[in-house]
């Protein structure tokens, strides 16, 4: 779980560990820290949102970490496949 900076990003030095962690099928969920803001694929530099969308983080746009923790385990308890975890959190999936 990543909680975002300022519009969706994240500093560049941490992009190495949260792509490491996608390779290993580990599920990488991103939400704002802010209480009413949104995670956003807007910039595209390393550790911005569109490149960490590219990697493969999975973007939660209403909930706050706690809730979007609670989501992520009830989740892995059915399935830990990353496609079907991602459409979930980004509303593809119910």
């Amino acid at each position: 779980m990543i909680e975002a900076l300022g519009w969706s990003n994240i500093p560049s030095k941490m992009v190495y560990g949260i792509q490491r962690a996608i390779d290993k099928n580990i599920p990488v969920v991103m939400v704002s820290r802010c209480p009413k803001g949104r995670v956003l694929d807007t910039y595209g530099y390393d550790g911005g949102g569109k490149h960490l969308r590219e990697l493969g983080v999975i973007f939660d746009k209403n909930l706050p970490e706690q809730k979007a923790r609670i989501k992520l385990m009830l989740i892995l308890g059915i399935t830990n496949d990353l496609k079907i975890i991602k459409g979930i959190f980004e509303n593809k999936l119910k």
